[in-house]
């Protein structure tokens, strides 16, 4: 990323509201020009990797595919792409989460307006953000040697241990993903393998445990 130029941002909430307040607040700033937004995660993918912008700020909640596994699906299409949180969640557990995910920084819609082009200046230098109060809760949820410390799953890990935990078969997953059966014996090995089961019972009981199902 050069500095000679505008940061090209692209914008991805399902709130036309949101995302009105949120380029006009990032338009105001001569560094930093929307290059394109989406609704939804599947329209971002789809547009995004078109555009190549050096920052894409994500709604974690959106609509279908979330933001962890669209910010995931980014980072595969534009591996240089910087990702910034915008959420309405203040739990440093989705803030781990997040980085865990490949995420560069986050920010909670709660913040000031300054906090949010500071973000995103940050992570362009190739730095993490959240702000100062979320990390340090996080450093000691980290640090807390009695406490269960949040899951290493990817989101689309979890989701295929959820619908292996509901009895999904592995074609059944497939076609509920619209990813392959290979693909999704990967997910089932790697969650297995993080979580450090090796049956299906393990993984039903971790879900359950978990509150990914009943």
């Amino acid at each position: 990323m050069t500095r000679d130029r505008a940061l090209r941002l692209y914008l991805v909430d399902d709130h036309g509201i949101v995302r009105a307040g949120v380029r006009a607040l990032l338009r105001a700033n001569d560094r930093l020009t929307v290059v394109g937004e989406a609704e939804t995660g599947e329209v971002a993918l789809a547009e995004a990797p078109l555009l190549e912008p050096d920052v894409v700020l994500l709604d974690l909640s959106l609509p279908g595919r979330g933001g962890i596994e669209t910010a995931e699906a980014l980072r595969c299409a534009l591996p240089a792409v910087r990702l910034v949180a915008l959420s309405m969640h203040e739990d440093p557990e989705y803030v781990q989460r997040w980085f865990e995910a490949g995420g560069h920084g986050y920010v909670p819609k709660s913040s000031a307006e300054r906090v949010l082009v500071d973000a995103i200046l940050a992570v362009v230098r190739g730095e993490r953000y959240a702000p100062a109060d979320l990390l340090d809760q996080l450093a000691l949820q980290t640090e807390a040697p009695n406490r269960e410390r949040p899951t290493p799953l990817t989101a689309r890990e979890r989701e295929v241990v959820r619908q292996i935990a509901r009895g999904g078969t592995y074609r059944e997953i497939a076609e509920a993903l619209a990813i392959s059966e290979k693909t999704v014996a990967t997910y089932r090995e790697r969650a297995a393998e993080k979580l450090g089961v090796r049956h299906r019972a393990g993984l039903v009981r971790w879900a359950m445990e978990n509150g990914l199902v009943d």
